[in-house]
């Protein structure tokens, strides 16, 4: 046989082994593109049971398994709802199930019919406090996510205004209409004998209220005991004042660094 058709066999046989063996697999296994993506959770406008229920959903759909789940559920939080992910304990942001029960434990308060029959009362929590030597109760608000000032009690409280930060971005009030905020006010909010710096929104609304949202009672590890009506803040203990309703005694609790309220 020439030296010609044995180059040609050996080609052949080259050819046919490349078609007919399998591929060896990869050692790091390469996720996917998604057939579907969730919108990112910010903790506002749409109730977590159904957000959760369209990112389960979606995770069947893509073939995530827990560690997958895990990771799109932490890069999909943002806002309020990322402030609570960012307080809660590395053990609880280590496994898909106890981080989707431990953020349904913070951001479905709404279970409790009487909590949800204070809201609509307009009733509320207060801190006494003092705020440039003045008198004032805070309302502690767990549905805002940045601490609020009425542009006319700042006015009063600057003894006709101060300098402020600018502020970027849009404000949403409760009734989804646009907030105008003139800026970011930083000042010292003193409880007792306890002084903590903290920076609100001064915002051109009507309500005589100032505040207190959700970075403030992360910020500074709040528990709301709402049974026995007193607030630790930093460690320290100060009585509630309560309006409207009795308050009730379900459970609404965000663990581990943040805000707890217990009934």
């Amino acid at each position: 046989m020439s030296l010609k058709c044995h180059c040609l066999y050996l080609i052949l046989w080259i050819v046919t082994n490349e078609v007919t063996c399998p591929a060896v697999p990869s050692p790091n296994k390469i996720t996917s593109r998604p057939v579907f993506m969730p919108d990112t959770f910010t903790g506002a406008n749409r109730e977590w049971s159904d957000w959760i229920g369209q990112f389960e959903m979606a995770a069947e759909v893509n073939g995530w398994d827990d560690s997958l789940k895990l990771k799109f559920l932490s890069l999909l939080l943002s806002g309020r709802a990322r402030d609570i992910y960012c307080g809660l304990s590395t053990e609880s942001r280590s496994r898909y199930v106890i981080l989707k029960a431990s953020l349904g434990r913070c951001l479905e308060p709404c279970d409790s019919d009487d909590w949800n029959r204070i809201l609509k009362c307009g009733s509320g929590v207060y801190l006494n406090a003092k705020i440039g030597g003045s008198d004032v109760h805070l309302l502690l608000d767990t549905g805002v996510q940045a601490s609020i000032i009425p542009k006319h009690v700042w006015l009063r409280l600057t003894e006709g205004g101060c300098p402020l930060f600018d502020y970027v971005g849009e404000a949403s009030a409760a009734n989804g209409g646009t907030m105008y905020i003139l800026g970011h006010w930083q000042t010292i909010c003193q409880f007792g004998s306890l002084a903590l710096i903290n920076e609100f929104l001064v915002a051109d609304i009507s309500t005589p209220d100032i505040l207190l949202g959700m970075d403030f009672l992360l910020k500074y590890g709040v528990i709301i005991d709402l049974r026995e009506q007193c607030c630790s803040v930093m460690g320290k203990q100060f009585p509630l004042i309560s309006t409207g309703d009795a308050l009730s005694r379900m459970s609404w609790r965000c663990p581990e660094g943040g805000l707890w309220i217990l009934f």
